[in-house]
């Protein structure tokens, strides 16, 4: 599919922009919080509120602008601290473990990271400044530059990668807010090929961000810009369009999370909160505000096997928990 170029002012922001799709309705009651503001019920006692933990500044622990958060094959949380160009480690309860990368733009140098993703064991981070995706071993030790901006069909254009998703099949998914698209790489790392291009028909995109692999292999994509999310199957063809942001003027999606059983969650950054979506793509619930009735900016989204939801607010500079029943993250065992 021929891409089109970027729109000659793009704004980057590495705290905002967020999902949504459409082939599925969205029925929910909708009710009135704090300020008159309207928003869908609240999931409580399904989602509670557990713990955070983090706050503002350069020491280990401590984050400015976070933007990503992963879970590892050892159960352990990656973060990237984008502010601080670098890769936090972290175990399930929040302690900190370790940190690599560091600003530079040579060997492991990172310049705005904005996501770092494990698979067949080595870490993949997205760097987002230096316009190349790097990969680590599981101890944060640099390995090889996966894919440049040099590496892709047409080196001219700008490149803007944000968010990595790695597909059943063997693909990768980046997203690539430049060309406002989703280039699909190979096990090689080779461009297979980019859907998308600048637009609001199905298939393409605006500004997109975050990305996470469905229950069924699909891709879900946080088309941010056309405040929606789009779902690609397993190989990056267009397989439906979630419009719940229709009518609301208050709405950002950046970040989507799938639970086992296929419940999944979107940050909505503009509204400043999380909403809990059922496997068919029904709203069912807006998660409880930590702390308050609402979130500064949320930013990205974790789902772990044992039911705890890790929602990073990026304007907050923190990671809240929430532990997920069953019946609300669509799955029986924990």
């Amino acid at each position: 599919m021929v891409v089109m170029r970027k729109r000659d002012v793009v704004l980057f922001s590495l705290v905002s922009a967020f999902c949504c799709l459409s082939v599925f309705s969205c029925s929910s009651q909708l009710a009135r919080g704090p300020q008159g503001v309207a928003s869908y019920v609240d999931c409580a006692p399904g989602a509670v509120y557990s713990f955070s933990f983090g706050s503002s500044g350069q020491s280990p622990g401590q984050f400015r602008s976070p933007s990503s958060v992963s879970i590892d094959s050892f159960g352990n949380l990656l973060i990237a601290d984008t502010g601080n160009n670098r890769i936090q480690k972290f175990d399930s309860s929040g302690l900190f473990l370790s940190e690599f990368g560091g600003l530079g733009t040579g060997g492991g140098g990172l310049n705005g990271p904005t996501d770092a993703v494990e698979n067949a064991l080595s870490i993949y981070v997205v760097d987002s400044r230096n316009e190349r995706v790097l990969e680590y071993d599981t101890e944060g030790r640099f390995l090889s530059v996966c894919l440049s901006a040099d590496d892709l069909p047409d080196s001219r254009r700008g490149f803007g990668p944000r968010k990595l998703a790695f597909s059943g099949t063997g693909y990768a998914f980046l997203s690539d807010v430049e060309a406002d698209a989703v280039v699909v790489l190979s096990r090689f790392w080779e461009p297979v090929s980019m859907v998308g291009g600048f637009g609001a028909a199905e298939g393409r995109f605006s500004d997109p961000l975050g990305l996470a692999r469905g229950e069924s292999e699909e891709i879900l994509v946080c088309d941010t810009g056309n405040k929606r999310v789009q779902k690609l199957d397993s190989v990056g063809n267009p397989r439906g369009v979630l419009d719940f942001c229709s009518g609301r003027s208050l709405c950002e999606p950046v970040a989507v999370a799938v639970a086992p059983g296929g419940t999944f969650y979107l940050a909505d950054a503009a509204a400043r909160r999380v909403l809990v979506f059922d496997a068919a793509g029904t709203v069912k619930c807006e998660l409880p505000g930590a702390k308050g009735p609402f979130l500064v900016s949320p930013s990205a989204l974790a789902v772990s096997p044992k039911g705890l939801l890790y929602v990073v607010d990026g304007g907050a500079d923190v990671v809240h928990v929430f532990k997920i029943h069953a019946d609300a993250r669509g799955s029986s065992s924990e």
